[in-house]
């Protein structure tokens, strides 16, 4: 039985906040809509081969690379939980996973 996608809410507003930022500096939502596909396409993958992801510093807690983009996930037995999305260009410091 496959896991189902979660995305938390910090998960959804990390997206949001991302496809917004590229649909002002672009003036067009292709570039967004090509990430959303990247993220969805690689999550399937992850909800077939949930071990797949690299470990982060929290035991329940991996993580995959989508483009520019580290995207955080919690595995249980039903669901992948997708914590949160964090931009890679961005300084390490300002970002703490919840």
């Amino acid at each position: 039985m496959a896991r189902r996608l979660i995305w938390s809410v910090e998960a959804r507003n990390s997206r949001k906040s991302i496809f917004d930022y590229w649909n002002n500096r672009n003036k067009s939502k292709v570039y967004s809509r090509k990430l959303n596909l990247l993220f969805n396409t690689n999550l399937k993958i992850v909800i077939q081969l949930p071990e797949s992801g690299k470990p982060t510093f929290r035991e329940d807690t991996k993580f995959i690379i989508v483009s520019h983009f580290e995207v955080f996930y919690k595995i249980t037995p039903n669901e992948i939980v997708v914590l949160d999305i964090w931009d890679t260009r961005q300084n390490p410091e300002n970002f703490q996973i919840k």
